[in-house]
């Protein structure tokens, strides 16, 4: 699809009400802030996946134990060309570790592992576009790699052979909403897990097929404490 007009040219209540529905889940499981992370230039006009609505940002909520990021404008109210008006994809993604101190200001945040893991994530949906949720409809839970992002020295037991994490994408807990009601579509909030180097040969290296490895490591990880959360510190379930 491609983008036939702005988000501002939609009636203005959508994305407020966008706005709130995707917060009410994010103040459900911690604090919401107010500042997001955002950058100066967009980087679609640099070179960067085009969003939505062009809007790209990040959210930080936080909460005494734990710290989530999301990305902020995949779920825009979108105009497209070919197709009636959506909330942008369909989706927004978001991460949550105990690992980074949750009184970190917004910009260490965002160069945090935590917030550069979600924002790479958040752009490679940007890029797919609508073939991200579509395969999270078809399959359930898809696995990721993201090749080029660096992460700290501790998580060498989290890089594949390419030395890139990879990461499994629509795991769902009663912690977070698995969606919300869009004034569009429906927003599916969609969990982002940094798997260690053997979950994430499992998915791609095994006798039982893909498919059903990936339930396999979903139903192990629901045996450990808060099966939505990231660590570099996390056991691996294999």
């Amino acid at each position: 699809m491609v983008i036939a007009m702005p988000a501002e040219e939609l009636d203005e209540s959508l994305t407020s009400e966008t706005y709130e529905a995707i917060a009410s889940a994010w103040n459900s499981w911690g604090r919401l802030d107010s500042d997001v992370i955002a950058h100066l230039i967009n980087p679609a006009f640099l070179g960067g996946p085009a969003w939505p609505a062009l809007r790209q940002a990040h959210t930080i909520t936080r909460r005494d134990d734990a710290l989530l990021v999301a990305s902020s404008g995949l779920a825009d109210p979108t105009a497209w060309d070919d197709a009636e008006p959506t909330n942008g994809f369909g989706i927004e993604v978001y991460g949550i570790s105990p690992d980074v101190p949750v009184g970190l200001g917004t910009t260490d945040v965002a160069v945090s592992w935590l917030g550069e893991l979600v924002q790479a994530v958040s752009n490679q949906v940007a890029h797919f576009g609508f073939r991200v949720p579509q395969m999270l409809d078809t399959y359930g839970l898809i696995t990721l790699a993201l090749p080029g992002l660096e992460l700290p020295d501790a998580a060498g037991d989290y890089l594949d052979d390419d030395d890139a994490p990879v990461v499994m994408l629509g795991l769902t807990d009663a912690e977070v909403p698995a969606s919300v009601p869009g004034p569009l579509s429906p927003i599916g909030l969609v969990n982002v897990k940094l798997l260690t180097v053997a979950e994430g040969r499992f998915c791609v290296n095994n006798t039982i097929g893909d498919e059903n490895a990936r339930g396999e490591l979903a139903r192990r990880f629901a045996e450990q404490d808060h099966p939505l959360w990231s660590s570099l510190k996390r056991p691996s379930v294999l």
